[in-house]
């Protein structure tokens, strides 16, 4: 009788182990390494959670229009409200300098903006949340990072560092807007805080530049 091989007893390739896990110094296998994809479908899971919870809040309808339309003032209508008032008050050299600092400031911030939405193409929650709707309409189709965040920080730091009487204002009034968006179904949580650093980068960086661009300031 002929021998058998012994190829034959091997175990099939679908049975073979995973390779040895890595071993740290003292013999012990290391902890597995989260990955970065774990690390965002949390992050993503904890922005839900927060946009669920924001939007099931049951208030009054006497608060809830006044809101609406304090949010929708910060389309950029508040900002046309503040030039047409600092062209009443200021001297036109103070008031064109700050309106070329916040023109810049917007700038920069648009063009961060637009590359960082159409890169990360990030659904509103109203698009990709069952059971929520939007409040308010939205300005373009992607979510992150916060457009109006990134604008109104951007513009009323710029206004704040002119007038300091006004920084308060300048940081509570877009952050509260930006919250205010997320409870409306329109962003995530981690929108707003994105657009809060990126605008508070435009408004820092243009205030670098300024100097500089003496054919703005000339």
């Amino acid at each position: 009788m002929a021998p058998r091989n012994k190829i034959s007893n091997m175990p099939p390739a679908t049975a073979i182990e995973s390779p040895l896990p890595l071993l740290g110094p003292e013999g012990l296998p290391l902890p597995e390494q989260p990955s970065m994809k774990g690390f965002f479908a949390a992050i993503h899971a904890w922005d839900m959670a927060i946009v669920k919870f924001l939007h099931a809040l049951d208030i009054p309808k006497l608060i809830y229009w006044p809101l609406v339309a304090f949010v929708r003032i910060g389309d950029g209508y508040l900002w046309i409200g503040v030039a047409a008032w600092l062209f009443y008050a200021e001297p036109w050299s103070v008031f064109r300098g700050i309106l070329v600092e916040c023109l810049l400031a917007v700038g920069l911030s648009l063009l961060a903006y637009w590359p960082l939405k159409l890169i990360i193409r990030r659904t509103r929650p109203y698009s990709s949340i069952e059971g929520i709707s939007r409040k308010v309409p939205p300005l373009d189709k992607y979510s992150f990072p916060s457009g109006h965040t990134m604008n109104n920080l951007a513009v009323a730091l710029t206004l704040a560092s002119q007038m300091p009487v006004f920084y308060l204002p300048a940081i509570g009034i877009p952050l509260t807007l930006g919250v205010l968006r997320v409870a409306f179904g329109v962003h995530f949580l981690t929108d707003i805080i994105a657009g809060a650093f990126l605008g508070t980068a435009s408004h820092l960086l243009a205030k670098f530049l300024l100097p500089y661009l003496t054919f703005l300031t000339g």
